[in-house]
């Protein structure tokens, strides 16, 4: 039969991304391309692959999960085989991709290339950003990336493919422009019934673009706790929503991982409260085949080492304040105000 390897990949893109338009997007492929691509392949195999429905989505015929098995394996199988290849027969020719998500910038951008640049066989550094960990697994699923630092739920359906280390738990906080008091807060998070007094700040919050998977929690924390807040801006990364708070603007949740990426100047023009209840564990993942090659398994050692030590405990600042403290402080307040 006349199949390609391209033709396999592209068909568990599309299967993978579930759609021909989000697949056109992940690999650079037009549209035209891809689905000309797919009718090659249906034709050679005699067979329908998948099913579009009336908005894009694609799903699966019994010949199409059959292939995409086949087509998981294949590719698989040939990638362990172009990975000892490299180490038999081109022992200077390492490539670090690293996907991870575009909170992890700054001094962990140096400091990662710095781990591979020290590896033995180096050659070239490559740090790829995406949205969110659930497009970092795709990269990762499908050969694009080597490592990923991701959430850890966004891995857990493919961990058996994956060599995956914990490397933190990641810890959400509430940032707010340093000119506001502890009183201004605290009668923000309870008001009078006619909301009057409140600092406007305090009625506006940054959202977080709607594909990062912290923000579903985040609107909850604000509908409970800060229902006077509308969500008048929204950000694409959480460096720029602090941004934002920093000018004034109104407040927003941004995670700990964020934090020794900041430019001093931000963090001294906000204030920070840590928040229960929001916490999700980051890991590193790695393909398994891949811990067979040394300078990989090197790499991802000295990675998850830096993470849990230096990376960490730059994370964990001092200046930050408990929130239910500050809650806590608030209906005390209120509880006075009643007896009095």
């Amino acid at each position: 039969m006349d199949i390609s390897f391209k033709q396999l990949e592209i068909f568990r893109w599309v299967v993978v991304a579930g759609s021909i338009t989000k697949a056109s997007h992940r690999i650079g492929l037009s549209q035209p391309s891809i689905s000309q691509q797919l009718a090659k392949l249906e034709e050679t195999l005699n067979v329908q692959l998948i099913v579009r429905n009336r908005t894009g989505f694609v799903s699966m015929t019994p010949a199409g999960e059959f292939w995409f098995k086949a087509s998981e394996e294949i590719l698989n199988r040939l990638s362990v085989a172009m990975t000892d290849h490299e180490k038999r027969f081109k022992p200077s020719s390492v490539v670090l991709r690293l996907g991870a998500t575009p909170v992890l910038r700054g001094v962990f951008t140096a400091a990662t290339a710095h781990i591979a640049q020290s590896a033995p066989g180096f050659v070239k550094f490559q740090l790829v950003y995406d949205v969110n960990s659930a497009a970092l697994v795709e990269q990762l699923r499908m050969h694009q990336i080597n490592f990923a630092i991701v959430s850890e739920p966004a891995i857990l359906t493919d961990q058996l493919s994956f060599v995956v280390s914990r490397l933190f738990e990641d810890q959400m906080a509430w940032a707010v422009p340093a000119s506001l008091s502890e009183d201004e807060l605290r009668h923000a998070l309870n008001p009078p019934p006619n909301g009057k007094g409140i600092n406007p700040i305090l009625t506006t919050s940054i959202e977080i673009e709607a594909t990062v998977p912290t923000r579903a929690a985040s609107d909850e924390w604000y509908r409970t706790f800060l229902p006077a807040a509308e969500a008048t801006f929204t950000a694409p990364t959480f460096a720029a929503s602090i941004e934002m708070v920093a000018g004034g603007l109104g407040t927003c949740h941004v995670p700990f991982s964020l934090l020794p990426n900041l430019n001093p100047t931000i963090l001294q023009q906000v204030r920070l409260f840590r928040i229960t209840g929001m916490n999700r564990w980051v890991v590193l993942a790695m393909r398994k085949h891949l811990q067979t090659h040394a300078t990989f398994a090197h790499i991802f050692k000295e990675l998850t080492a830096y993470c849990r030590g230096q990376y960490l405990e730059a994370m964990h600042q001092d200046e930050i304040a408990s929130f239910d403290t500050l809650h806590q402080s608030a209906m005390s307040s209120i509880l006075r105000s009643a007896a009095e």
